[in-house]
């Protein structure tokens, strides 16, 4: 059985407190997985500014480009998971189990990530409105209209506190490390699978550890993150 491990900024935390994901009709036991503390968050997210520094090292085209190997080892890779390792199948057949949602559905999204993270230049330049790139390193430039504009990140890391039985909303928080921002999470108890995921395609493609952590646990680590993050999502 896998045993999946906390993530504080890229490094693995193995806890003695440990909650069991479980097959959702079977109650198979698929994974252990160790659990934070609000104490733990609240010291780790004194460091958030490293986060965004080491991606801040990066220049944003760089980090597209990684984007776009991410998108090839989470859509094909055997991928490390804890004290194993995980098949594309496997994430499928995983998430399938202990959300509901039928695999060919898992697939699915697995391919709706993959289209995000391989057409991310693309969508970058929609959401900003064809600003160029490195306006968002320098914090200002000009527009191509000859209209000078400044560019100001409120928060070096964005939290999220994510569901346990909806696997298809990933796409909303893909686009933060190429913007150079910092992610904390706290993954649903029943699908922990995708952020995990993800971040190991993510680390796998050359993405700096430190910018990146995983706070699997209850409702009082959705509170701590919420708390410590100056700009978190639900």
């Amino acid at each position: 059985m896998l045993d999946i491990p906390v993530l504080r900024w890229g490094q693995p935390y193995d806890s003695l407190e440990k909650d069991t994901v479980i097959h959702f009709e079977t109650g198979e036991e698929l994974a252990q997985v160790s659990q934070a503390n609000a104490a733990m968050v609240q010291r780790d997210l004194r460091k958030v500014k490293r986060a965004r520094e080491v991606l801040r090292e990066i220049p944003i085209r760089e980090l597209l480009g990684m984007m776009d190997k991410a998108a090839d080892l989470y859509m094909n890779a055997e991928l490390p998971l804890g004290n194993g390792t995980q098949t594309p199948d496997d994430f499928a057949r995983c998430q399938s189990a202990t959300t509901g949602l039928p695999e060919h559905m898992c697939r699915l999204n697995m391919e709706k990530n993959c289209f995000v993270l391989k057409n991310m230049e693309k969508i970058l330049d929609s959401l900003t409105r064809g600003l160029p790139l490195e306006i968002l390193s320098t914090g200002h430039g000009m527009e191509e209209r000859g209209v000078p504009v400044s560019y100001q990140a409120l928060s070096p890391v964005l939290g999220l506190v994510l569901p346990s039985n909806s696997p298809g909303v990933h796409t909303l928080w893909l686009p933060i490390i190429p913007m150079q921002i910092g992610l904390v999470f706290k993954p649903g108890p029943q699908e922990p699978w995708t952020p995990y995921r993800v971040t190991a395609a993510f680390f796998e493609a050359g993405v700096p550890r430190e910018a990146i952590s995983i706070y699997p646990g209850l409702g009082d680590i959705g509170a701590a993150v919420l708390n410590a993050c100056p700009k978190s999502l639900i």
